[in-house]
């Protein structure tokens, strides 16, 4: 009776360590209200026994899907891709997208047009400086696309252990978190998105625009199609078709503060995926300052898939 005792307090014991531990990587703010997340999405689940994403079959490619479907953001650790290899996992989970040649910006990954590269350092070796900042804003990888239903792969090629983060926040959790007056506000706004404002693609050419949708607008309130979740639509844009609301400012401010946030610590090696209609993403930094003033190489790259 005793050892019986003793090995469901160990199992236990477990539990609470990883359900605790899970609420280690959220904002401090945030870390009283992610137990409401454990029956839900868990962004940053770590799938274990994976192994070598490189040598994945249909079995371990659908485990992935679906915990991504799930959980928003999934991690994989301890892996080691070329470029070739990053291309042929991404084509493996979904049908992978390639962006026009002026979206790349004047930093192109040589040979690999699937690729961006989310680095501090160019190419040929050139800092790029304190000032620059890859995605330092709320947003959504893809919106502007026809079809927005994609995910986001990023594997940390070269990084100093735990001195830069990407913080994810919940789309669909926060629903029941916003006042009744902001979820019938949202209920009955359209938002439009146009791939001219996207910050990142400013420098992109008439031709490259002309691909995509001029807008591609999202309900405020939309049902997530791969796991049912409501979820709350905003942009930092503020554009309907009616043009730029700031009437809505309160709103994208109310869904960033009042959401769940899940920040990753970036580890040499991680393989983060997560899925943009679900979860809205933006560079972060960590407890230690560090930023784009900071020269440790920070060379990450980025694809993405249909979901």
């Amino acid at each position: 009776m005793l050892r019986k005792c003793s090995l469901t307090l160990k199992i236990l014991l477990i539990i609470t360590f990883i359900n605790i531990n899970h609420c280690f990587e959220l904002d401090d703010k945030d870390e009283l209200s992610c137990k409401l997340v454990q029956d839900h999405a868990k962004m940053g689940f770590v799938i274990y026994d994976i192994g070598d994403v490189r040598k994945i079959g249909p079995d371990e490619v659908h485990r992935i899907r679906s915990k991504l479907v799930e959980n928003g953001v999934v991690v994989i650790k301890n892996q080691t891709l070329t470029r070739e290899d990053q291309v042929v996992l991404s084509s493996k989970l979904g049908n992978i997208i390639v962006l026009p040649p002026s979206f790349e910006g004047n930093d192109p990954e040589p040979g690999y047009p699937e690729i961006q590269r989310v680095t501090n350092y160019f190419h040929n070796g050139t800092w790029k400086g304190k000032t620059h900042c890859f995605g330092c804003y709320w947003h959504k990888d893809g919106d502007f696309q026809e079809n927005g239903y994609m995910f986001s792969l990023l594997y940390a090629d070269q990084v100093a252990n735990n001195r830069s983060s990407t913080k994810f926040l919940d789309n669909c959790e926060v629903l029941g978190r916003l006042d009744k007056t902001t979820v019938q506000v949202l209920s009955r706004t359209v938002f439009a998105i146009s791939v001219r404002d996207i910050p990142d693609f400013v420098k992109a050419t008439e031709e490259d625009y002309l691909l995509y949708p001029n807008y591609k607008r999202y309900n405020g309130i939309y049902t997530h199609p791969g796991n049912g979740r409501r979820c709350a639509y905003v942009t930092a844009d503020l554009v309907t078709d009616a043009g730029y609301i700031p009437e809505l400012k309160p709103i994208f401010e109310e869904v960033t503060e009042r959401s769940v946030k899940y920040r990753h610590f970036w580890e040499q090696g991680d393989v983060v995926i997560w899925d943009n209609l679900a979860v809205m993403h933006r560079a972060g930094t960590s407890g230690g300052g560090t930023g784009p003033a900071d020269k440790t190489p920070r060379m990450l790259y980025r694809t993405q898939s249909w979901l």
